[in-house]
């Protein structure tokens, strides 16, 4: 038994012997919500009662009771029949047969009589009599208790009463009459304690130790309240759970909504577990409380009580009493006057909401909707409820076509692109007039734009065909260009330079005089970004001077043709500043909402990026993950939000820290499920293979690729992926015809930056190694020059280091040393870690031993915090084929820990286990237990007890 139980029952023992020490009986009444084990607190003191020769009669009453006469006190004399062994006791079962099935107009003799047969038997043997569930019990034996406590003065006795708080109280006022007594006290079960919740915890799992955040967070959500607890432990055993959170995280999607974590998994089940005993309760309320629960749940973000008392047909101040009890018994949250009834949970608005019958809700709803509409609720409000009806009648399609219409617009406006697209749906299966259904699949359409461009592009050219306004025909080929962009699925290729498709109609809109001039912008934005066939556009417009001096990047249709020209400059490799510029203007507004801030957003980042400025960059991204353009609502799905996540990937793997790279790209390859996001799953594939690449994973690389390029619309850059795995593994030959592919489509795109892919770079050392020098120089200049009139350090450093493995040690030392100082300050680590590793292989083959060996250092210390393990190992053997010896701070203490080491290292002390810490980062429990190894190695100690010491700083 429980600590807390122990203590109650201590208790119950006192007050039953002090019973019988000739003080005269007590009673004690147990008010305590439900689910606090009451029931078998009062067996167990029952029980012990009875061992101690007390004769204890136990009384449990039924909810049926409350209706019956005397259904209670029936059973205490049956009990005390039975209890009694002495000839001539029968005398209790003459009085029971002989009460009454109604309630008598003077009671008083009826019990007087009843006492005066009581008083021997009680007198004869000390009794205890226990009464559970007495809320339930009926008015007369209520009254007969209260008779009864009145006279314990002169009795051995000691009465029990336990009363649940939270349900039906018929008959309070005697209840509160018998707790006035002076030989009355009263109590209140406590809730468990943490340390008995663990022990309950333990128990349930056969003696497996519990984790504590486990321990304390199933305690918080249950508020300690036992049967809560033990269900909640029920259901997680029969899910096979563990007892413990592990680590706290999104673990993907499911039908576009995010996975439960294992903490919202718990706390959705006690939810539930608490809705389904609250409306037990309400069950066995009064038909006005039940029913001002229901309407009270139509209302899902709360109810007005004016409006709920008007579809109740009464006034407000009638509500007060129902209310009371609706608070009691734990449906609502208690609130001051004026504002909205609210359940305590929405699993309980659920519930409730679930016992109206289905005749019944389509007219409440519809009358909720009207009702609302009439009280001049906001029109979301009301299209809520019109969410509920499948089906109206005519007379009501145009007033609810126009409610859901305006409701879906202005959750299109604050990016609640989902419900949007809810409301459009329903509007639609009303058949709406031609011009409203055009309306509805156009607001229906931007809506699934950034979730399901595919069906963005049904939708919209169907409303296209129903359209004859020019500027809403224009609104809508936007939307489908950028369904179009969308859902070809790659940041590069897709989001910079986006195929032909819905862009060859707008020709002849663009012509149109009657057009807003922010949508005319708009519109040439599109036009300048999907040349036919990828060659420059006929209505391009160059940046510099010959941009329209009133685009000055203020309204929303500026930002994305600055964004769109600055995209265009940075795949022709013009010189980086022009198109940073154009950047920084297409940002310094506040983007609105929606598919094209998206990819104003997208198109920023991916330029940022190529340049350099990977704070920038980051930042950016950062914000389209949180949802900074598709709207908070929704802002963990979608293709913006894979998008952005490779993206992250991206700018991660630049800037050295690999193992952050590495988790943008898991999560990106999370997000990344559905049918509507299949496209997507190439590119996460793509950028968790090139990250794989990096490592040195070759084979899990090449299993990845296949599925990317296994598809008909394989991207170039997958090509370019593929060429450095076949490169690495050594299939020049295989390696060399990805290379020149890559570049072959990349330029059909007119995407000549080299910071999009390598490939120049690639393919000219593959043609070294097959003996094609010439060509090999050819391509490896027409990079270098590439990279320099784009300017950024990253691929200019790349470039220079390519150039010199073609070459002799003199000319490669002095390339090698040029790209060093290029990469300095870049921020581009891994790009300055192998230039610097080369560097001293080239100082060693020219005899530098002592400038290799400084080279070699500085480069195996720098991919070590990169957490590049591979070119750590090549420079090791580098280092020590030119004489060099490791430092010793290399090979031990905290710094020596690479990223990985570094990540399991501190999740492992703050308390996971290798199981937990797996499951996060996507690896197997092997990979952590070999992390693991070498750290306690490297930080010289035996097991992660002493984790937490060594990691912290000094």
């Amino acid at each position: 038994m429980e600590p807390e139980r122990v203590s109650e029952l201590s208790d119950l023992l006192a007050h039953a012997r002090a019973s019988r020490t000739g003080a005269g009986g007590r009673a004690v009444i147990i008010r305590t919500p439900s689910g606090m084990w009451c029931r078998a607190l009062l067996v167990e003191f029952t029980d012990r009662q009875r061992r101690a020769g007390a004769a204890p009669i136990l009384v449990s009453c039924q909810h049926r009771d409350a209706h019956e006469p005397f259904a209670a006190l029936r059973q205490l004399l049956t009990g005390f029949d039975d209890a009694t062994d002495s000839p001539g006791d029968g005398r209790f079962d003459e009085l029971r047969r002989a009460l009454p099935h109604t309630v008598p107009d003077n009671d008083r003799q009826l019990f007087d009589e009843l006492y005066e047969a009581l008083l021997p038997a009680v007198r004869r043997c000390p009794r205890v009599i226990v009464a559970d569930h007495a809320q339930w019990m009926d008015d007369a034996s209520l009254r007969w208790f209260a008779y009864l406590v009145r006279r314990l003065s002169r009795l051995p006795l000691l009465v029990v009463l336990g009363v649940r708080t939270d349900d039906d109280l018929p008959a309070r006022d005697v209840l509160d009459d018998i707790g006035a007594q002076a030989a009355c006290h009263e109590t209140t079960l406590r809730p468990l304690s943490v340390h008995s919740a663990r022990e309950l915890v333990q128990r349930a799992y056969a003696g497996r130790v519990p984790d504590d955040p486990f321990v304390r967070l199933c305690h918080h959500v249950t508020g300690g309240v036992p049967e809560y607890l033990t269900r909640l432990i029920e259901a997680q055993l029969q899910a096979g759970l563990p007892p413990e959170l592990g680590i706290t995280r999104v673990a993907g999607h499911v039908d576009g909504r995010p996975r439960l974590t294992r903490a919202d998994h718990i706390r959705r089940i006690a939810a539930r577990i608490e809705a389904a005993a609250v409306t037990t309760r309400l069950a066995r309320q009064p038909e006005r409380v039940r029913a001002l629960a229901r309407t009270t749940a139509l209302f899902g973000d709360g109810a007005d009580l004016d409006i709920v008392a008007d579809l109740l047909g009464t006034g407000p101040d009638r509500l007060d009493g129902p209310l009371a009890e609706l608070v009691r018994i734990g449906a609502l949250r208690r609130a001051p006057a004026g504002s909205r009834l609210m359940f305590r949970t929405p699993e309980l608005r659920d519930a409730v909401h679930d016992t109206i019958p289905e005749a019944l809700l389509r007219d409440r709803h519809l009358r909720a909707a009207r009702r609302l509409g009439d009280y001049g609720a906001p029109v979301t409000r009301v299209a809520d409820h019109l969410l509920r009806i499948d089906t109206l009648d005519a007379d009501d399609h145009a007033w609810a076509g126009a409610v859901l219409y305006e409701a879906g617009r202005i959750a299109l406006e604050t990016g609640a692109t989902l419900r949007c697209a809810e409301y459009a749906r329903r509007a639609l299966r009303d058949d709406p007039a031609p011009e409203h259904r055009a309306r509805l699949l156009v607001l229906l359409g931007r809506a699934e734009v950034p979730t399901a461009p595919e069906a963005a592009g049904r939708h919209l050219e169907e409303a296209l065909r129903l359209l004859t306004d020019p500027v809403e025909r224009a609104e809508a080929i936007l939307e489908l260009c950028h369904a179009q962009v969308l859902r070809e699925g790659d940041c590069v290729e897709s989001v910079m330079r986006p195929t032909h498709g819905a862009a060859s109609r707008l020709g002849e809109l663009a012509a149109q005089d009657c057009l807003d001039p922010d949508l005319r912008l708009r519109l040439r934005a599109v036009m300048h970004q999907a040349a036919p066939g990828g060659a420059p556009s006929t209505r391009e417009i160059r940046y510099g001077a010959q941009l329209p001096a009133e685009v000055t990047g203020v309204t929303a249709g500026e930002r994305e043709l600055l964004a769109a020209l600055a995209s265009d400059s940075a795949c022709r490799a013009e010189p980086s500043t022009v198109a940073l510029d154009l950047i920084e203007r297409a940002l310094a507004g506040e983007p609105a909402r929606g598919s094209a801030s998206g990819l104003l957003l997208l198109r920023s980042v991916v330029v940022l990026a190529w340049a350099g400025r990977l704070d920038e960059a980051r930042t950016w991204a950062a914000g389209l993950t949180a949802g900074a353009a598709i709207g908070p609502a929704h802002s963990r799905i979608g293709l913006p939000a894979v998008v952005a996540h490779c993206l992250c990937a991206d700018i991660a793997l630049r800037a050295g820290n690999l193992s952050e790279a590495l988790t943008e790209a898991r999560t990106a390859s999370r997000l990344a499920r559905g049918p509507e996001l299949s496209a997507l799953a190439q590119l996460t594939r793509v950028q968790l293979a090139w990250i794989r690449v990096v490592l040195g994973q070759y084979d899990t690389a090449a299993v990845m690729l296949r599925g990317a390029l296994g598809v008909p619309r394989a991207r170039a850059t997958a090509l370019g992926v593929r060429g450095r795995c076949r490169h690495a593994t050594g299939d020049l030959r295989g390696a060399l015809a990805d290379y020149l592919e890559c570049g072959r489509r990349l330029a059909e795109l007119g995407i000549v930056n080299p910071a999009s892919s390598d490939w120049r770079g690639g393919a000219g050392l593959a043609l070294t190694e097959l003996d094609r020098r010439d060509e090999a120089v050819s391509l490896l200049d027409e990079g270098l020059e590439t990279a320099r009139r784009w300017g950024a350090a990253a691929t200019i450093g790349e470039a220079l280091r390519n150039r010199a493995r073609i070459e002799p040690p003199r000319v490669a030392a002095r390339l090698l040393e040029e790209s060093v100082a290029v990469l300095e300050n870049s921020g581009a680590r891994l790009q300055l870690a192998e230039s610097l590793v080369e560097s001293g292989r080239v100082h060693a083959l020219a005899g530098q031993a002592a400038a290799a060996r400084q080279s070699l250092r500085r480069g195996m210390g720098l991919a070590q915090e990169c957490g590049w393990d591979l070119l750590v190992e090549r420079a090791h053997k580098d280092l020590l084929a030119c004489g060099g010896r490791l430092r010793r701070t290399s090979l031990s203490g905290p710094g020596s820990l690479t990223p990985s080491e570094r990540q399991i290292a501190e999740l492992a002390a703050a308390g996971h286990t290798n199981r937990a810490i797996a499951e996060f980062l996507c690896v197997t429990r092997g990979t952590v237990e070999v992390h693991l190894t070498h750290v306690y190695r490297k930080l010289g100690i035996t097991g992660r007890s002493a984790l937490s010491t060594r990691l912290a700083p000094n």
